[in-house]
């Protein structure tokens, strides 16, 4: 998120000088039109929501009295709305009115149209965080452009690349560099790529092209008029172009001057992390999270009064409802304490950390502990945040249908809504239990092993536990090398959990071949193996170890928020065994659970 600022500011001058354009094209064609295209430019500028949407209304009222409708004017308008109500804090309200865009360009049939609601639609998820939806909208936006129209193609390029920026620089880097390519000539377009690769370099640390993009920009500038360059990104080159040459405490120290504190932030962080200077990038690391949790509260803020707002009416005009909407709102508010609970247990044990440094000799390995738990949060709120907003978007937008006064459904359709309704419901509620099993499990240092059981019995309650059958193509197998005359003393509630998580993870990445269920007993030992061997997508070499931590994850475009496996080696180990990955690549995985047995 630390450059969502300046991607709103982008987006919305693309859209002023858009309006521009279209009321000078229009004064020799229909004055009325170029009239109330400026009038409605004015009122942007201005600020004045209530005027705005009245002489939106007027222009779009005006556009379908002409014989011949202008669906570019009229769209273009539209979009001119939405982006107002994004500039002014109405996320909610903002994507709303973009899937109504949508709609109404598909039902319309304008697939000329199409590339600018893909575009917005990107631009307003990346604006909330959810870059693999907005990567999406940004990958249709490009498909659907018209080739000819290398201008908004590079503009998409580069905004693309802008938000990848932090998540993945190569990617951007192959982004930005398609900009250029598209630009030609169009000075204020290759300004603004030309910045944004110059950025992106830095956080790579490519200070040959840190220059020379800075060079070519310098170039660039001298040789056209203010207003035909985009200098959105000049004073982040500048700073880093003086980085690379020696001078990290004077851009330092100019970084304090004309930005806001996000901007700021992430460009000290950018030039700590070029120099080496990794004590500075954590104090400036912690300044930064912080103002982003401060905007992340902000739109959940502005969600939620949405939300509410929506379901007063709803609750107005259907009365029926009433019981449903009133589920939706405590199912929100829920979810909310639930976070801010587990945002809170989470700063009090960074803090209790920042108490025990101030004690402990050993410096660098504290400084890593705090700078591990920043990262759990970044990274708690990112995933917790995305898989309960997704069914509650889809709990709301049923919810919706199924209230509508003129709509009346079929009977199947009315079903199949509220089985939707109902499994995501399930989804959340399903979060909500990982997360309270993890906290549950990280208050215990010891298991007790009490329950006398046979192997024989724990794979059979591990299979029940987790719905597996035997159904083509993915055939499973049962491989128990231990006879039942061999009891042993465990804990069944833990082995069964493990292993149903492991079970239940080969389901998940296995679409075809077999999943086994292979179980041993080493003598020597002292300790019984539960393999589960699966042939599906497998897990590369640099993630064998990190899929064990919280909330992390080998697809983030599978359910679940990454705890079960981090689970499972904990429960294993307060026994006495553990959890590995024993073998794995292009064509499956294989866990191995070992438990100690008396």
């Amino acid at each position: 998120m630390k450059r969502i600022i300046l991607c709103m500011t982008i987006l919305i001058s693309q859209l002023l000088l858009t309006a521009e354009a279209q009321a000078v094209n229009y004064k020799d064609k229909d004055t009325t039109a170029a009239r109330l295209s400026v009038e409605f430019r004015r009122l942007y500028i201005d600020g004045n929501e209530k005027k705005l949407n009245a002489k939106a209304q007027e222009l779009l009222d005006y556009i379908k009295s002409q014989p011949e409708f202008d669906h570019h004017l009229y769209y273009s308008t539209l979009i001119d709305v939405v982006s107002f109500d994004m500039n002014n804090g109405h996320y909610y309200r903002a994507m709303q009115k973009a899937r109504k865009l949508v709609a109404e360009m598909k039902e319309k049939q304008h697939t000329e149209e199409y590339y600018n609601a893909s575009y917005l639609m990107a631009i307003i998820y990346w604006y909330r965080n959810n870059i693999p939806i907005a990567s999406k909208y940004f990958d249709q936006a490009i498909k659907e452009v018209p080739k000819e129209n290398k201008i908004d193609l590079a503009s998409i390029y580069t905004d693309y690349a802008n938000m990848m920026t932090d998540e993945d620089p190569k990617k951007a880097m192959e982004l930005v560099n398609k900009a250029l390519e598209q630009s030609g000539a169009n000075s204020y377009r290759l300004t603004y790529a030309l910045t944004m690769k110059g950025v992106i370099a830095f956080a790579q640390r490519d200070g040959t092209t840190v220059l020379n993009c800075y060079r070519e920009y310098l170039d660039l500038k001298s040789k056209n008029k203010p207003d035909q360059i985009c200098d959105m990104y000049e004073k982040h080159l500048t700073l880093a172009a003086q980085t690379v040459n020696g001078y990290a405490a004077e851009a330092m120290e100019e970084s304090n001057k004309d930005l806001d504190n996000t901007d700021r932030y992430a460009i000290q962080l950018s030039i700590c992390d070029y120099i080496g200077d990794k004590a500075k990038a954590y104090e400036i690391l912690k300044k930064l999270t912080k103002e982003e949790e401060m905007l992340n509260n902000l739109i959940m803020e502005d969600d939620i009064n949405e939300m509410n707002s929506d379901l007063q009416v709803v609750e107005a005009k259907r009365e029926l409802g009433r019981n449903w909407i009133i589920f939706l709102v405590v199912l929100i508010v829920l979810s909310m304490i639930i976070i801010a609970c587990l945002i809170v247990i989470a700063v009090s044990r960074r803090h209790s950390l920042q108490r025990m440094r101030q004690h402990n000799a050993e410096l660098t390995v504290a400084k890593i502990r705090a700078q591990e738990s920043d990262r759990m949060k970044s990274i708690f709120i990112r995933q917790v945040s995305h898989e309960i907003r997704t069914p509650l978007n889809i709990i709301t937008g049923f919810t919706q249908v199924l209230n509508t006064p003129d709509y009346e459904p079929s009977e199947e359709d009315r079903k199949d809504m509220m089985k939707r309704i109902s499994e995501n419901t399930e989804q959340i509620t399903l979060i909500v239990n990982e997360l309270l099993e993890m906290s549950e499990m990280e208050s215990m240092t010891v298991i007790e092993l009490s329950d006398e059981t046979t192997v024989s019995d724990l794979c059979q309650k591990a299979i029940a536990a987790s719905n597996i059958e035997p159904t083509p193509p993915v055939d499973f197998k049962l491989q128990n090398e231990v006879p039942d005359t061999c009891p042993i003393k465990t804990n069944t509630t833990s082995v069964v959990k493990i292993l149903k998580n492991l079970l239940q993870n080969a389901v998940k990445f296995t679409n075809e071949g077999h999943i086994t269920l292979k179980v041993s007993h080493d003598e020597s030992k002292g300790q019984i193996s539960f393999a589960v061997i699966d042939t599906g997508i497998g897990i590369p070499e640099e993630a064998r170890e990190r899929i064990f931590e919280r909330f992390e994850k080998v697809d983030s475009f599978k359910e679940g928020i990454g705890l079960g496996l981090c689970v499972s080696r904990a429960l294993a180990r307060r026994m006495g065994g553990d959890v590995i990955l024993e073998g794995t690549g292009s064509h499956g995985s294989t866990f191995v659970l070992t438990i100690p047995v008396a």
